[in-house]
């Protein structure tokens, strides 16, 4: 079975407070479309019409799409079903048109295939939900429990419709051969003077065509952005809904309600993650993990058994088993952490390679660097890896003990089992074993007597 998804992406979106189209609108680190397309390219056989308007050439240029997607332009906004008549023809015969919304973007591939296999059968499947306050809905009117008459939009509803709390959320599914039928019967015979795609449900009727409606029992799928006060509240529910998914999974979350994903993620069994925490980008976290309150991981991996204290920061980076990182540590550039290897409070680590079990405990910097095996850092160590016009590398061997307060002038190597004296400035290699000192000598002078 082929499917078409038709997605309206048209508005402007005036009520978001900016100039870019409403559908850019972030949503845990991405557009909202891009959401809406990502879901639709989890189906076999399926194609996407993108339905553009507004600076349309911005929106496609945000936009990552699959091979089998189309892009239209509606150079007027005359309404949803006008919007949906400018894909008809590029609708595959003998499939069934899935028509969704740019700024609904958190509809479900389950309640997707429940909706495409109702209209597979020749029906118009709608999908609906309960609201208390349906306020700004279309109304849904039942002849009885089963038949759905039509839906009338709140400014042509009379009083006793606006009482009614089944709303239409605007997404439903057909044959496409109907719904080229059905497009063109559409008139503007309304307060709006718009094209409504609403008006189809009573000529699917007049036409013979059963109308079923699908009622979602969490509405949280349909939400809307039209403004930023929805916008957040439809963040919040998506952020939600993913961290009692990793509960789901055997994740421990302290707080739902604080934890933020920006894109994608993979979390192990058994791992914690405290309040405050955001990843950004594509993390994959291990078995095991613990991730302490307001820390930032992006685009990281993570092996079993780590141990994140509180606000760190680990960007582009490889962490491996048994390490332990923080607190306040920045992990960063392509850095990778070899097991059981610690980075401790004040510590940043960029573009460098830190051996097993090798401690680098505190307030050091190291750039450009790489750490043997059992390689220990006194505090306050910096790599000084830049002369103001290239970056060099410091290279330390298996078993190295820096003393406190080393400035390591690169390029520079140190052999194995070498030390360096607390306070050096150390601007040549070291051979193994050797004891490198390299500070001023100590004077100390009296103090005159006033």
């Amino acid at each position: 079975m082929n499917i078409d998804f038709v997605i309206l992406a048209a508005g402007q979106g005036t009520r978001m407070g900016g100039d870019s189209p409403k559908v850019l609108a972030n949503l845990a680190g991405q557009p909202m479309l891009q959401h809406l397309i990502n879901t639709t390219n989890s189906f076999k056989k399926s194609k996407r019409i993108l339905v553009v308007g507004y600076k349309a050439n911005e929106v496609k240029k945000h936009i990552k799409t699959p091979k089998n997607t189309d892009w239209v332009k509606q150079n007027k906004q005359l309404g949803t079903a006008h919007a949906a008549k400018q894909a008809l023809s590029s609708l595959r015969k003998g499939s069934v048109a899935v028509i969704l919304y740019g700024d609904v973007p958190l509809v479900s591939a389950a309640t997707l295939k429940k909706l495409i296999n109702s209209a597979n059968q020749n029906n118009l499947a709608l999908l609906t939900f309960n609201k208390d306050n349906p306020s700004g809905y279309g109304r849904i009117l039942r002849k009885n429990k089963n038949t759905i008459d039509s839906i009338v939009e709140e400014k042509d509803a009379n009083s006793s419709q606006r009482e009614i709390r089944e709303v239409n959320s605007g997404i439903m599914a057909i044959k496409s051969n109907s719904l080229a039928k059905l497009i063109p019967m559409v008139k503007n015979k309304n307060v709006a003077k718009e094209f409504l795609l609403t008006d189809i449900v009573e000529l699917a009727n007049n036409n013979k065509i059963k109308v079923k409606a699908l009622l979602l029992k969490d509405s949280s799928e349909v939400l809307g952005a039209n403004n930023l006060q929805e916008l957040h509240d439809l963040e919040r529910a998506y952020q939600r809904s993913l961290a009692e998914s990793l509960i789901r999974s055997g994740v421990k979350v302290a707080d739902s309600s604080r934890l933020d994903v920006r894109g994608e993620i993979e979390v192990g069994r058994d791992s914690f993650i405290d309040v405050n925490s955001v990843f950004e980008g594509t993390n994959r976290i291990g078995r095991r993990v613990s991730i302490a309150p307001g820390c930032l991981i992006s685009n990281s991996i993570i092996d079993n058994d780590v141990v994140i204290h509180a606000n760190s920061v680990i960007e582009d980076s490889m962490v491996g088993r048994e390490c332990e990182i923080g607190p306040f540590a920045r992990i960063r550039g392509g850095t990778e952490l070899q097991r059981g290897s610690e980075l401790g409070n004040f510590v940043e680590a960029n573009r460098s390679k830190v051996g097993k079990s090798s401690k680098a405990k505190h307030l050091t910097y190291l750039g450009d660097t790489t750490l043997g095996n059992k390689v220990n850092v006194g505090a306050g160590t910096i790599t000084c890896n830049y002369d103001g016009e290239k970056k060099y590398k410091t290279v330390a061997e298996d078993g190295v003990f820096i003393g406190s307060n080393s400035s390591l002038v690169a390029p520079v190597k140190l052999g194995k089992g070498s030390y360096t004296g607390a306070g050096s400035v150390i601007t040549k290699n070291v051979d193994s074993g050797e004891l490198a000192v390299g500070r001023g000598k100590q004077v100390n002078l009296k103090r005159k007597k006033k």
